[in-house]
This record gives structure tokens, C-alpha cells and sequence, in this order.
């Protein structure tokens, strides 16, 4: 990576951190509407009661009442980032370096990594973030944060020392309404900044879309809870009970219970991750943990009865989607190229969750035949050593017309992806061998590959699969999920007469 693209993933890190909901005082719906009459809207229905805003949890309310705000936030804070960019070119155009040279020599160069302690202290202030990954798992992505605040000091230090040495000049308000695209937001050593710099730079709309998302995704969620909350209550009541021994009834009693040598297998076959801690420290949780996917079946299963007989409605709107124009170049393909549906893969050859979903993918499509046009991309991850050679093997293949049969074989042998086992494969599929063994030996399609990983890159791709149908990125793999995905691009692609499938 160059020195350009890390300063820009630095900036990034910093500018679109993970947006945590607001914490807010616990108060009662009439407090709540009272302080903000937007807590009255009404954001479902339930047998003619009305779900508002008040109702829900607290916390999610607070990042919907300020999610406006957030997004405000976001555009001043790249405003500064673009301020802070041009600053830096200036510099290095007065020093007569490259832009990489300076952030090498004034902000990479001098970012120290944290020591054990900052890691481990890190680690035990944000437990909940990490979920189930223990110090060791958590130990990069902890190192990262740690490393990108550090730069992040360092960037503002050495920018508020530029800002002294050139003439910055602020225009309009980035979160004007109504801006025009050259509306002029800033003025830096000459240079202008118009609001198109910002409006249209796509890694900002990813991430206002995924804010957008994620807190329409948290209100959802609490709606739902809501509605599961008011059916249950009214059912108690019809039965004459609590709410508390309805559901001691329904779940908590038919809930099977691992056995002794259940929790003590499990904890056998997790002891690293246990911090050093005994089975009986630990019994409980991992008794929790064993029967939690059966608690949330049967979670499942009683809100559906109580739902099947409810009268519903939501009024919650989900955000307009972000559509992308993602190329295809000359990638292996299944299907006509003017399908109404385009499901684009980013994958990566030695990835679990690659091997996991192709089948699923696989099946899927078929089922909507000449409908659907089929795109791979490489996208080979740092920590998967063998990804990349595999996807030039891939692509040696595809050079004699058979890519999916070869995709396939490298799924089903994951861990042998050395490239004896590569040039096995060829000869197993029947290829010229000696045409695969020259294409693979020479790096043939090593560039061809690259390609696709700097294209995954500005798409903002960091972790395989990753799938786009007709420009939206799936956010859901499940299987319903991509369903739902192609249901929708089929309802909203152009109609066009049928062809006979082949």
C-alpha cells in the first residue's frame, strides 16, 4: 500500500468511526415527548395502540433524535480532512518531496505502536465491543485504533502548524440546505474546495448510508421489541398470569439442558480463549452460551404465535439504498450481459466464509435462470497467505473457459491451495497443462488480479464475500437475505420481454 493510501485509510479510520448509540437518561414516554415533540411520532400499530418514539429504548432513541446531527458532524469532519489534505500537498510541494515522503517523515514515521499494557488495558475498558474474541484475537484491531489515534494527534499537531504558514479561508457552510455543487466551502493555498469535492466522493455516502442504516436497523429492532413486549403483556393478562411466568412457560421451561459432559467438552475445546479462568468460573456462561440457540428459537416461534393473531402495522421507513456503479470488466461471468439482475462477488479462494456461502450462492441463482447475470471479482486477504496465487490459478483457468468448475475444486480442497495442489486441479478439470502450469509460473494474471483488489478498495471493500446486486450492497448473506435482495432488484429493473432460457 502506498504511502497516499495509508494516510487516506488513516484519515478514513478516524473520520468514520464505528458511530456508538448516544447514551441518554432513562425517561417515561410522557417525559420523553414532552422534551422533544418529535418522541410522539408514531413508528407503529398494534391493535390500535400506537407505538412512538417515547415508547422505545432510550439510547435508540437518542441516536435517531441525533442522527441529523451525526451525519452534520460527518461533513465537517471531512471538510477538515480535505483542509488538512491540501495542506499537506502544499508542503510537500514547497520542500520539493512527494506527498508520501512528507507523511512518511511527519506523521507515519512517528507513530509509535502501543505496548502491552495500553493493549490490555484498551481490551478490558471496551470487553463488549469485542464480544466473544479473547485479547489475542482482539489484538490487531486493538493495536490499529491504538495506532490510528496516535497518528490522528499527530495529523492535527503538525496541520494546526500549517494552517500558520498558509492562507485557509472558510466559504460557505458544508451543511447549508440546497448547496449548489460549486458552491465554494473553502479556499486552501489558493486551491478551492467546492461542495461536489464532498457531495460526491462515494466513501462519504458509504458511510452516511451505513449510518443511516445502522440506526434504522437499532430502531426497527426496538420497535419490534415493543410490539413482542405489548402482545405478551395483553396475553398474560387473557391468561390470567405475569408476563414473567408466561414466559418461564414458553421458554425457559422447554429449553433442554446441556449435560455436564456438553458444558465440560466445550470448555475443553475452548480453554485458550478462557483467560486462564476454571470450568466453574465459567459453568454459567457456558451453559448460557449452549442454550442460547434454543432459547432463541423458541423465542421465535411463541412471538409468531403471539404476532399470527395481532393486528400490525409499521411505519417505520427504511433509508433509499445506495446504488453503486461497480465494473465488471472482463471478469468470469454465467448468464447474459443484459440480465435484468447483476450479482457481483468480491471472494477470496482460502476464505471459510467464501467456501461457505458458494454453494448457497450457487443454488440460489439458479432458481432465477436467465434472470440473473453472475460476476467474480478477487479480492484476496493480507492474513490468507495462499488467496492470491489461487485467484491467478482461477483466472488461468477461466483462460480456458472453465473458472467455475476450477472456483469450485479450490472450495472443496481449502487447505491444500499450495501450488502443486493448483497445478493438480488443471490437470484434473483436463486443462493444457502446460498452458495453465506457463500462465501460473509467469504471473500471468497477477496484474489482472491487483486490479480487481485496488477496484475492491475504492469500493470500500474490507472483508470477502462482499456482494452487490445491481450496485446495492447485500448487507444480509443469509440466504433469505440475498433473496430478498434479488426479489427487490427484479421488482425495480426495467421490464423487458422474456427470453427463452437456454
Amino acid at each position: 500500500m502506498s504511502y497516499r493510501n495509508l494516510f487516506a485509510a488513516v484519515l478514513i479510520a478516524f473520520t468514520f468511526a464505528p458511530v456508538a448509540l448516544a447514551q441518554s437518561p432513562t425517561a417515561t414516554p410522557a417525559a420523553a415527548a414532552a422534551q422533544n415533540p418529535a418522541s410522539s411520532k408514531a413508528l407503529a400499530i398494534v391493535n390500535n395502540q400506537q407505538i412512538t418514539l417515547a415508547d422505545i429504548d432510550p439510547q435508540v432513541r437518542a441516536s435517531i433524535e441525533n442522527l441529523d446531527k451525526d451525519v452534520a458532524d460527518v461533513r465537517r469532519r471531512v471538510l477538515d480532512l480535505q483542509i488538512a489534505k491540501m495542506l499537506l500537498e502544499a508542503e510537500a510541494k514547497k520542500r520539493n518531496v512527494t506527498y508520501e515522503q512528507l507523511v512518511k517523515a511527519e506523521i507515519s514515521s512517528k507513530v509509535a505502536d502501543p505496548t502491552e499494557e495500553q493493549i490490555k488495558a484498551f481490551y478490558d475498558s471496551n470487553r463488549n465491543y469485542f464480544g466473544a474474541a479473547d485479547l489475542e484475537q482482539a489484538r490487531p484491531n486493538i493495536r490499529q485504533q491504538l495506532r490510528n489515534r496516535r497518528g490522528q494527534k499527530l495529523l492535527d499537531e503538525y496541520v494546526t502548524t500549517l494552517r500558520k504558514s498558509y492562507s485557509v479561508v472558510m466559504g460557505m457552510d458544508v451543511n447549508a440546505a440546497n448547496l449548489a455543487p460549486t458552491a465554494l466551502l473553502a479556499t486552501v493555498a489558493g486551491s478551492n474546495i467546492t461542495a461536489n469535492t464532498i457531495n460526491d466522493d462515494m466513501r462519504i455516502k458509504r458511510y452516511i448510508f451505513e449510518m443511516r442504516m445502522q440506526t434504522y436497523d437499532a430502531e426497527a429492532l426496538a420497535v419490534n421489541v415493543k410490539i413482542n413486549n405489548i402482545l405478551l403483556e395483553a396475553e398474560a393478562k387473557r391468561r390470567n398470569t405475569t408476563a414473567e411466568a408466561l414466559m418461564k412457560a414458553e421458554i425457559t421451561d422447554k429449553i433442554k439442558h446441556p449435560t455436564e459432559a456438553d458444558v465440560t467438552k466445550f470448555y475443553e475445546e475452548n480453554k485458550a480463549r478462557m483467560n486462564g479462568a476454571d470450568l466453574a468460573t465459567v459453568r454459567a456462561e457456558i451453559v448460557t452460551y449452549l442454550e442460547l440457540p434454543e432459547r432463541q428459537k423458541l423465542e421465535q416461534s411463541f412471538a409468531q404465535k403471539l404476532r399470527a393473531g395481532a393486528q400490525i402495522r409499521l411505519l417505520i421507513t427504511e433509508p433509499e439504498l445506495l446504488v453503486e456503479k461497480i465494473s465488471t470488466d472482463d471478469d468470469p461471468s454465467r448468464g447474459a450481459a443484459d440480465a435484468p439482475i447483476t450479482v457481483i462477488e468480491f471472494t477470496d479462494f482460502q476464505c471459510p466464509a467464501c467456501r461457505e456461502i458458494h454453494p448457497v450462492l450457487d443454488e440460489l441463482l439458479k432458481t432465477y435462470g436467465n434472470r440473473v447475470r453472475f460476476v467474480v471479482r478477487d479480492y484476496p486477504l493480507d492474513q490468507h497467505p495462499q488467496a492470491r496465487k489461487s485467484a491467478e490459478a482461477a483466472a488461468a483457468a477461466n483462460a480456458q473457459g472453465k473458472f467455475f468448475e476450477y472456483a469450485a475444486a479450490l472450495f472443496k480442497n481449502q487447505d491444500a491451495l499450495d501450488v502443486a495442489a493448483l497445478k493438480k486441479y488443471a490437470a484434473d478439470l483436463g486443462l493444457d497443462q502446460a498452458r495453465f502450469n506457463a500462465a501460473l509460473d509467469g504471473g500471468t494474471y497477477a496484474a489482472e488480479v491487483q486490479k480487481d483488489v485496488l477496484d475492491g478498495d475504492e469500493y470500500g471493500i474490507d472483508s470477502t464475500p462482499t456482494i452487490f446486486i445491481n450496485g446495492v450492497r447485500q448487507r444480509d448473506l443469509s440466504p433469505e437475505g440475498l433473496r430478498v435482495g434479488l426479489e427487490r432488484a427484479l421488482a425495480q429493473a426495467p421490464k423487458s420481454p422474456a427470453r427463452p432460457a437456454k
